[in-house]
C-alpha cells in the first residue's frame, strides 16, 4: 500500500475517530463514522491513556501511546509503522472536556446504543479557527459515546461497548519496522 494511503486515510480517520486519554476508562466498541454519505465502521479499543483505532476491511490502524507520547500509525500487510510525537492537536476528542475547549452548554438529554447521556454544545478552538461540536457524554461509562460537528458534517458513534481492552492490542506487531522514508500525516482532516 502506498505511503499516501496511510496518510490520507489515518489523517482523516484519527480525527474522526475519537480516541484516548481517559484515565481510568478500559473498554472496546465498535465505531461508526459518518462524513456526508461516507458511512465508515471500526473498532476502537482503550485502556487509560492507550488507545487502537481500527478502520474494518483495511490493514491500516493508529495507536495512541498518552504513556508515551507518541502516536504511531501501523501497516499491517507490510508490518510497517510511522511514528509521530503526540501533540495537543493530535489527540482524538475522547474525554469529557474536549482539547482546546472554550466553552460548553448542556442542552439536553439522550440515551445512546443503551447508554444514559448528557449531551453537550462544545466550542473548541483549534488554530485560529472556534468549532463547535454536539458531544453525548455517557454518565453509565464515562465515555463519549457520540461526537458530531454541529454543521452536520461528520459524526462518530460507538456502539457495543463492552468493558476491558487486552494490553497486547496497545503494542507495536512483533518484527514491525519503522518506515523512514515517510512522516506522518495526522494534522490534516477536521
Amino acid at each position: 500500500m502506498g505511503k499516501s494511503l496511510v496518510m490520507c486515510g489515518f489523517a482523516l480517520f484519527f480525527f474522526l475517530g475519537l480516541a484516548a486519554g481517559a484515565f481510568g476508562v478500559e473498554l472496546t466498541a465498535d465505531t461508526v463514522t459518518k462524513e456526508g454519505k461516507k458511512t465508515v465502521q471500526g473498532k476502537i479499543y482503550v485502556k487509560d491513556a492507550k488507545v487502537r483505532v481500527e478502520k474494518r476491511s483495511t490493514p491500516l490502524y493508529a495507536i495512541v501511546r498518552g504513556d508515551k507520547g507518541v502516536l504511531w500509525q501501523v501497516n499491517g500487510a507490510e508490518n510497517t509503522y510511522l511514528e509521530a510525537k503526540l501533540t495537543p492537536e493530535m489527540k482524538p476528542f475522547s474525554e469529557e472536556k474536549l482539547p482546546g475547549e472554550v466553552s460548553r452548554k448542556q442542552v439536553g438529554t439522550e440515551t445512546v446504543d443503551g447508554h444514559p447521556a448528557k449531551k453537550f454544545e462544545v466550542s473548541v478552538k483549534r488554530g485560529g479557527k472556534t468549532e463547535t461540536y454536539y458531544q453525548s457524554f455517557a454518565t453509565d461509562i464515562a465515555f463519549p459515546v457520540k461526537v458530531a460537528n454541529a454543521n452536520g458534517s461528520w459524526s462518530v458513534e460507538y456502539k457495543n461497548v463492552k468493558k476491558g481492552a487486552p494490553d497486547s492490542m496497545f503494542e507495536l506487531p512483533k518484527g514491525a519496522e519503522l518506515d523512514k522514508s515517510a512522516v506522518p500525516d495526522v494534522l490534516g482532516g477536521h
